[in-house]
């Protein structure tokens, strides 16, 4: 199979995960598209340095993360992640599940790229520590710390948030 025809397949069947990703590093949809054709621009540059017997999920990732990271620092991305307040549930999808991407998004945007970073790829799309500490080119211990405060963080984002509905009147 040529390089060619293999960035197509992966993109075919990583592009919705990359974009899912990027969605909870804080990307917002006008920058989606931007930043997911940056992760693949940056892979096809480097395909040679990619060891295909690995899975390509992670690698695309930390090239994502990377993408997003220098996006934001030099501001080619919006700043603060807006929160989601469109109460109404989409047609296939429960009050509750969409109150619970809510809440996520809501705690996720609180915490800084570094620690939402390893959660995200930690707790939410199921790397390992050592696979995070790998595309964060930091050790392991960094990581573990990361993702200690990030869990804690997000836990104390979670009970604010739902506090304030509670005192609007709403459900969380």
């Amino acid at each position: 199979m040529s390089a060619r025809s293999a960035l197509d397949a992966l993109y075919r069947a990583e592009m919705k995960a990359l974009y899912g990703f990027l969605w909870k590093l804080g990307a917002t949809e006008s920058d989606m598209e931007d930043l997911v054709h940056d992760v693949f621009v940056t892979a096809a540059r480097r395909w040679d340095s990619y060891d295909t017997s690995r899975p390509a999920r992670p690698w695309l990732m930390g090239i994502a993360f990377r993408v997003f990271s220098d996006a934001r620092r030099s501001k080619r991305v919006a700043e603060p992640m807006p929160v989601i307040t469109d109460e109404r549930p989409a047609p296939d999808d429960s009050v509750a599940e969409q109150q619970g991407r809510r809440i996520l998004q809501a705690a996720l945007s609180s915490l800084p790229d570094e620690r939402r970073t390893a959660f995200v790829l930690h707790d939410l799309e199921g790397l390992s520590v050592n696979e995070v500490s790998e595309l964060m080119r930091c050790p392991a211990p960094t990581t573990y710390s990361r993702l200690k405060l990030a869990r804690e963080e997000v836990a104390r984002a979670v009970q604010r948030y739902r506090q304030e509905e509670a005192r609007r009147g709403g459900v969380a």
